[in-house]
């Protein structure tokens, strides 16, 4: 499942985590 290339967490209520580092990176690029 690591075809987009994140590491993607999934918590207990069964939603996407995105880890801080990449959300800060992802706001870098944009």
């Amino acid at each position: 499942m690591k075809a987009t290339g994140i590491v993607r967490r999934i918590d207990d209520l069964g939603r996407v985590v995105i880890p801080k580092e990449i959300r800060r990176t992802l706001r870098i690029r944009e």
